[in-house]
Protein backbone atom coordinates (compact mmCIF):
# COMPACT_ATOMS: atom_id res chain seq x y z
CA UNK A 1 0.00 0.00 0.00
CA UNK A 2 1.29 3.40 -0.89
CA UNK A 3 -1.12 5.26 1.38
CA UNK A 4 -3.28 6.40 -1.52
CA UNK A 5 -7.02 6.17 -1.16
CA UNK A 6 -8.74 3.86 -3.61
CA UNK A 7 -10.64 5.61 -6.33
CA UNK A 8 -14.40 5.48 -6.09
CA UNK A 9 -16.24 4.67 -9.27
CA UNK A 10 -19.72 6.11 -8.80
CA UNK A 11 -21.16 4.48 -11.93
CA UNK A 12 -20.48 0.97 -10.61
CA UNK A 13 -22.75 1.42 -7.59
CA UNK A 14 -25.67 3.15 -9.33
CA UNK A 15 -27.35 -0.02 -10.62
CA UNK A 16 -27.53 -1.18 -7.00
CA UNK A 17 -28.06 2.08 -5.11
CA UNK A 18 -30.99 3.41 -7.14
CA UNK A 19 -33.28 0.35 -6.89
CA UNK A 20 -32.36 -0.27 -3.24
CA UNK A 21 -33.06 3.34 -2.30
CA UNK A 22 -36.37 3.30 -4.15
CA UNK A 23 -37.35 -0.03 -2.56
CA UNK A 24 -36.37 1.15 0.92
CA UNK A 25 -38.32 4.39 0.45
CA UNK A 26 -41.41 2.45 -0.66
CA UNK A 27 -41.22 0.01 2.25
CA UNK A 28 -40.63 2.82 4.72
CA UNK A 29 -43.53 4.86 3.32
CA UNK A 30 -45.81 1.83 3.51
CA UNK A 31 -44.74 1.22 7.11
CA UNK A 32 -45.41 4.87 7.93
CA UNK A 33 -48.90 4.65 6.45
CA UNK A 34 -49.80 1.36 8.13
CA UNK A 35 -48.45 2.12 11.59
CA UNK A 36 -47.19 5.69 12.04
CA UNK A 37 -44.24 5.78 14.42
CA UNK A 38 -41.63 8.47 14.88
CA UNK A 39 -38.77 6.27 13.70
CA UNK A 40 -40.65 5.32 10.51
CA UNK A 41 -41.36 9.00 9.79
CA UNK A 42 -37.69 9.94 10.27
CA UNK A 43 -36.48 7.08 8.06
CA UNK A 44 -38.97 8.04 5.34
CA UNK A 45 -37.77 11.66 5.37
CA UNK A 46 -34.13 10.57 5.22
CA UNK A 47 -34.77 8.14 2.37
CA UNK A 48 -36.69 10.83 0.45
CA UNK A 49 -33.64 13.09 0.80
CA UNK A 50 -31.30 10.30 -0.32
CA UNK A 51 -33.54 9.58 -3.33
CA UNK A 52 -33.38 13.24 -4.34
CA UNK A 53 -29.58 12.92 -4.45
CA UNK A 54 -29.26 9.60 -6.32
CA UNK A 55 -32.09 9.85 -8.86
CA UNK A 56 -30.19 11.85 -11.49
CA UNK A 57 -29.69 8.91 -13.94
CA UNK A 58 -33.42 8.14 -13.93
CA UNK A 59 -34.90 11.65 -13.73
CA UNK A 60 -37.15 11.52 -16.77
CA UNK A 61 -39.03 14.49 -18.15
CA UNK A 62 -38.53 17.99 -16.76
CA UNK A 63 -41.78 19.26 -15.27
CA UNK A 64 -40.61 22.73 -14.23
CA UNK A 65 -37.38 24.60 -14.98
CA UNK A 66 -35.95 26.83 -12.25
CA UNK A 67 -32.78 27.87 -14.10
CA UNK A 68 -30.70 26.69 -17.06
CA UNK A 69 -29.28 23.74 -15.13
CA UNK A 70 -31.91 23.20 -12.40
CA UNK A 71 -35.40 21.79 -12.70
CA UNK A 72 -38.09 19.61 -11.17
CA UNK A 73 -38.31 16.20 -12.82
CA UNK A 74 -40.61 13.19 -12.74
CA UNK A 75 -38.21 11.28 -10.45
CA UNK A 76 -38.39 14.16 -7.96
CA UNK A 77 -42.07 13.36 -7.50
CA UNK A 78 -41.02 10.24 -5.58
CA UNK A 79 -39.26 12.43 -3.00
CA UNK A 80 -42.31 14.69 -2.78
CA UNK A 81 -44.57 11.66 -2.26
CA UNK A 82 -42.22 10.33 0.43
CA UNK A 83 -42.27 13.67 2.24
CA UNK A 84 -46.07 13.83 1.97
CA UNK A 85 -46.40 10.35 3.48
CA UNK A 86 -43.97 11.33 6.26
CA UNK A 87 -46.00 14.49 6.93
CA UNK A 88 -49.23 12.50 7.07
CA UNK A 89 -47.63 9.96 9.40
CA UNK A 90 -46.35 12.74 11.67
CA UNK A 91 -49.79 14.36 11.73
CA UNK A 92 -51.45 11.05 12.65
CA UNK A 93 -48.79 10.49 15.31
CA UNK A 94 -49.32 13.93 16.84
CA UNK A 95 -53.08 13.45 16.87
CA UNK A 96 -52.66 10.08 18.59
CA UNK A 97 -50.34 11.61 21.18
CA UNK A 98 -52.84 14.43 21.75
CA UNK A 99 -55.69 12.00 22.34
CA UNK A 100 -53.60 9.89 24.69
CA UNK A 101 -52.58 12.90 26.79
CA UNK A 102 -56.14 14.28 26.95
CA UNK A 103 -57.15 11.76 29.62
CA UNK A 104 -60.70 11.39 30.94
CA UNK A 105 -62.97 14.42 31.08
CA UNK A 106 -65.12 15.42 34.05
CA UNK A 107 -67.73 12.78 33.12
CA UNK A 108 -65.18 9.99 33.40
CA UNK A 109 -65.08 9.46 29.66
CA UNK A 110 -61.75 8.88 28.01
CA UNK A 111 -60.88 9.83 24.44
CA UNK A 112 -62.52 6.73 22.96
CA UNK A 113 -65.89 7.38 24.57
CA UNK A 114 -66.01 11.03 23.56
CA UNK A 115 -67.67 11.91 20.33
CA UNK A 116 -70.23 9.12 20.17
CA UNK A 117 -73.10 11.06 18.70
CA UNK A 118 -76.16 10.35 16.61
CA UNK A 119 -77.22 13.19 14.35
CA UNK A 120 -75.34 15.80 16.40
CA UNK A 121 -76.63 14.71 19.82
CA UNK A 122 -74.78 12.62 22.38
CA UNK A 123 -75.95 9.04 22.71
CA UNK A 124 -77.71 8.46 26.02
CA UNK A 125 -77.91 4.90 27.15
CA UNK A 126 -80.49 3.69 29.65
CA UNK A 127 -79.13 2.70 33.02
CA UNK A 128 -79.16 -0.99 33.81
CA UNK A 129 -81.45 -2.10 36.65
CA UNK A 130 -79.65 -2.80 39.88
CA UNK A 131 -78.70 -6.40 40.51
CA UNK A 132 -80.53 -7.85 43.49
CA UNK A 133 -78.98 -10.61 45.52
CA UNK A 134 -80.57 -13.99 45.09
CA UNK A 135 -82.92 -14.77 47.91
CA UNK A 136 -83.41 -18.42 48.75
CA UNK A 137 -86.51 -20.52 47.91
Amino acid sequence: MTGRRPTYDRDVDLPVVIPLTLLALGVSALGTLVRPRLDAVVVTVLLAAVWARVNSPVEGAILHTFSADRGFTVADLVSVAGLAVAGLGLLRLLLRWGRASAGPDHHGQGPREQGRHEQGRPVVRAAEPPVRPHQGP
